[in-house]
């Protein structure tokens, strides 16, 4: 009776880690909101994110905090640039 109990306990352990594995391959894609910026109060461009935007570039804004607050994905590599003003961003 106590060696059916272990192995019923070792073969439901082994069951969850499995479904824990088979679960973190349907995380959500990261997103930049959050991330770390280098100028507050400021836009900004990045791109390279891996599991965002197929690699794209993105515009954000960077708060106060240095965190970026908001983003914008571009459908384009190597394309965004800041507006020369540094108020707005522009793909493409």
């Amino acid at each position: 009776m106590k060696f059916t109990s272990l192995t019923a306990m070792i073969i439901s352990a082994a069951a969850m880690v499995g479904v824990a594995i088979a679960s973190d391959s349907f995380a959500i894609a990261p997103t930049p909101k959050n991330l770390p910026c280098d100028h507050a109060n400021q836009v900004g461009c990045s791109s390279g994110l891996r599991g965002y935007n197929n690699g794209n570039d993105y515009g954000y804004f960077c708060g106060s905090n240095r965190k970026i607050i908001s983003y914008t994905p571009c459908s384009c590599s190597h394309c965004c640039r800041v507006t020369p003003n540094g108020n707005d961003f522009v793909c493409g």
